[in-house]
């Protein structure tokens, strides 16, 4: 993951990734965020800096079949490309998986299905521990 230059725009985006790693974002959503902390960043902006996060190999990013906006999500280490993530449907949380259990886990699905699953493109969605005991409790 070696970067080619850096701009302030660029390091401000990965600032807020990195921050926010257990999350992924839309580019609009990004752009609310880092926008609140600076007011000369725009759209076009870090639509142009996504695109080479990516290609640095720091940005994962996903477009589910039911959306129509790609999110994006900070890579902590090449280790996230390996295992499943779960994001929950309340907070928008993402946990990782360990990389042990989804190997298990694709070589079950692979021997019973006949299936091969990309777990870096993979995210479980359900409700996590804190959202689920914020729920029972009202």
């Amino acid at each position: 993951m070696q970067n080619k230059y850096n701009t302030k725009p660029k390091e401000q985006i990965l600032e807020f990734l990195k921050n926010h790693k257990n999350k992924r974002f839309t580019v609009n959503e990004m752009y609310e965020s880092i926008r609140l902390e600076n007011n000369n960043i725009n759209l076009s902006t870090i639509y142009r800096n996504i695109n080479s996060l990516i290609e640095e190999g720091v940005l994962l990013k996903h477009q589910g079949n039911d959306s129509k906006c790609a999110t994006y999500q900070y890579i902590e280490n090449e280790d996230c490309l390996a295992h499943f993530h779960f994001e929950c449907i309340k907070c928008g949380r993402v946990s990782h998986l360990g990389a042990k259990e989804t190997n298990d886990f694709l070589k079950m699905i692979k021997r019973t299905m006949f299936f091969e699953v990309e777990p870096q493109n993979t995210y479980i969605r359900g409700i996590c521990n804190n959202c689920k005991n914020v729920f029972i409790n009202f």
